[in-house]
């Protein structure tokens, strides 16, 4: 938990910082979309062998070795000066990421069945105060008082203090046997895996709330300033708005989650992410667009619950299941915000979260005729009996 909130803050803190510092330099809407995806497509690239790595080495000596690029990269962005060097130095961070989201998400998945299916939530809850309460206000303050320069440096020591406590925070978990290379059966495994039912629609719908989480967060803080006329401060405070809505309800709704079925759940999570959007698109005041955001949020909370929850019960090498799981969120988190930049000078900055309803509308249809097969399947033997 303590890794997980520390690293939530470092990651938000670099991010917000790397946007204001585009932003200072005049980057253009879509430039900020291409910068903003250019981390989770490094992340992407380098989820399964991340996986791969995890599983035969040990969370403990990847995690440590993954925190050295980022904390040698943050020290180079604020020198860049150009809008492609920053977006360089966001993918090559990206590479890097994915065997610290790994090796932290494949331990808590391998004791949840000891924490508690309940506590499904908990570790995306640490990540989310880190990401939308403390993080955003972090860079906010450091740069506003000292500078881009000061924050990076901030952040670099972050990933560093990481490094050193990851020794003993990662240390309970079990050493990878001497065989287990040859159990996971390589990339050919994963695939297999990833194709299978049970895993397919989580990794879906993981895409797709990953994807639209990464779009409201680029476009949030924009929208806030050029459109609502927001000052800084009071934009940064609708992305911690977004936080602490997220926090509350993955530390709140995991019991709530267990007690109602899989396809109320999506509904419910999904409903939440249209009227957010709509929210976004259609909202002139703060009050409106922050009211969205929290819908928006507390839906993106559930179905993350439902899927941890699924994925915990799940029998497959949890740093395999992990690994997909990031994948899927990585993929989706760079497809967002490329979308948005792609969108964005076509149709407005307003009209993109409106165009990207009909997304998550069609993967309510597309679950909603999935849970209709399984219960017409489910329910024919029984008729027969």
């Amino acid at each position: 938990m303590l890794l997980a909130l520390a690293s939530g803050t470092t990651i938000s803190m670099a991010q917000l910082a790397t946007t204001l510092y585009a932003l200072a330099l005049g980057v253009d809407d879509a430039r900020l979309g291409i910068i903003a995806a250019m981390e989770p497509l490094g992340i992407a690239l380098m989820t399964l062998p991340a996986g791969l790595l995890v599983a035969r080495y040990g969370a403990r000596r990847v995690y440590f070795a993954a925190s050295m690029g980022p904390m040698l990269l943050n020290l180079v962005v604020p020198f860049t000066g150009a809008w492609p060097l920053i977006a360089l130095t966001q993918g090559l961070i990206g590479l890097c990421i994915p065997f610290r989201i790994v090796s932290i998400n494949g331990v808590f998945l391998a004791r949840l069945a000891q924490i508690g299916l309940a506590r499904a939530g908990w570790y995306r809850a640490a990540m989310s105060i880190g990401t939308g309460m403390v993080g955003p206000w972090l860079a906010s303050g450091l740069i506003g008082t000292h500078g881009a320069v000061a924050t990076f440096c901030v952040a670099s020591a972050s990933f560093a203090g990481m490094a050193l406590f990851s020794r003993g925070l990662l240390g309970e978990a079990a050493p990878p046997s001497p065989g287990a290379s040859r159990r996971t059966g390589g990339l050919h495994a994963l695939f297999a895996l990833a194709w299978s039912h049970d895993i397919r629609e989580q990794l879906v719908v993981e895409a797709v709330n990953s994807a639209t989480r990464a779009l409201v967060g680029t476009y949030t803080v924009v929208l806030a300033i050029q459109s609502l006329g927001l000052t800084q401060t009071r934009a940064v405070a609708l992305l911690t708005l977004q936080g602490a809505v997220a926090v509350i309800a993955l530390f709140g709704l995991g019991h709530v989650a267990q007690r109602m079925t899989e396809r109320r759940c999506h509904a419910l999570g999904l409903a939440g992410g249209m009227a957010g959007l709509l929210a976004l698109g259609l909202g002139r005041d703060a009050w409106s667009v922050g009211a969205g955001l929290a819908a928006l949020c507390a839906g993106s909370s559930l179905l993350h619950l439902v899927n941890m929850q699924h994925l915990g019960r799940h029998p497959a090498d949890k740093s395999q299941v992990s690994s997909l799981y990031n994948l899927a969120s990585m993929t989706g988190a760079f497809c967002g915000p490329l979308a948005g930049s792609a969108l964005a000078p076509l149709v407005g900055l307003r009209a993109v979260f409106l165009c990207w309803l009909p997304v998550v509308v069609l993967v309510a249809l597309a679950l909603r005729l999935a849970h209709g097969r399984r219960g017409a399947t489910q329910a024919r033997p029984a008729k027969l009996s």
